[in-house]
C-alpha cells in the first residue's frame, strides 16, 4: 500500500491518504508497555528543545550564544558523543511510515560509526526498557523506506552534567524487540475496536 503520506509536526500526526496511523510511541503507551504520565510538560519541551539542537549540531549551525543555559550541558554531552564517535550521520529526525503495518514514527539518527549501520534513539531523560521496542519500530521504519539496514540499535542518553552514555543492541535484540512491538500495535488496535 502506497499512497500520500504527510506528518504534521504540531499535532504530532502520521496520516497516510488522510487515514491516520498510530505513531510508535503512541503504541508503547496506549499498550500500556510505557508510562508517560509522569513526564512533565518541562521535560517533554526539553527533550524536544535537545534534538532541535542536536540537528544544528550536526549541521554546524548550533548559535551556543543564544543557547538557553538549561540546554547546554545537554549539547556538550551530544557534541562530545560526535566527537568521541565520529558518526556518519544517514538519516536524521525523518516521519516515516511503515506500509504492511501501518504505524509512523520518526527515527532520532541512522548513522554508520566504528563499520556499524547504527539506528539511535536521543534521550535526555532516563531511558527506559521500552525504548528498546521504540529503536526495533525504528529499524524497521528505515529498512522498508530507506533501504539502509541497521545492524545495531542504540540508546544515547544525554544528561544534564555534561555526559552521555551510549548503550547498544544486535540485531536479534532487535528482531525480538520488534516482534514485541508488533504485539503492542495488535492490542492498540484491539483496544480501539472493542473499548
Amino acid at each position: 500500500m502506497s499512497g500520500v503520506f504527510t506528518f504534521d509536526p504540531i499535532e504530532h500526526k502520521y496520516t497516510l491518504d488522510g487515514v491516520e496511523l498510530i505513531s510508535v510511541t503512541r503504541v508503547l503507551e496506549l499498550s500500556g508497555i510505557a508510562d508517560y504520565r509522569w513526564s512533565s510538560q518541562e521535560a517533554m519541551r526539553r527533550g524536544s528543545y535537545v534534538h532541535a539542537a542536536s540537528q544544528m549540531i550536526d549541521k554546524c549551525s548550533l548559535d551556543w550564544d543564544a543557547l538557553d543555559p538549561i540546554l547546554v550541558p545537554y549539547c556538550l554531552a551530544y557534541q562530545r558523543f560526535i566527537e568521541d564517535c565520529r558518526p556518519e550521520i544517514l538519516v536524521s529526525e525523518k516521519p516515516l511510515y511503515h506500509a504492511q503495518h501501518l504505524f509512523g514514527g520518526t527515527p532520532d539518527r541512522v548513522v554508520r560509526m566504528h563499520d556499524r549501520v547504527v539506528v539511535i534513539d536521543i534521550k535526555s531523560g532516563a531511558p527506559i526498557a521500552a525504548n528498546w521496542l521504540q529503536v526495533a519500530a525504528y529499524q524497521q521504519l528505515i529498512q522498508a523506506n530507506e533501504d539502509i539496514h541497521a545492524t545495531q540499535g542504540a540508546i544515547l542518553c544525554l544528561r544534564d552534567d555534561g555526559e552521555y552514555r551510549l548503550k547498544t543492541c544486535n540485531l536479534k535484540d532487535m528482531k525480538r524487540d520488534f516482534n514485541i512491538f508488533l504485539a503492542a500495535l495488535v492490542i492498540c488496535r484491539w483496544k480501539k475496536e472493542n473499548i
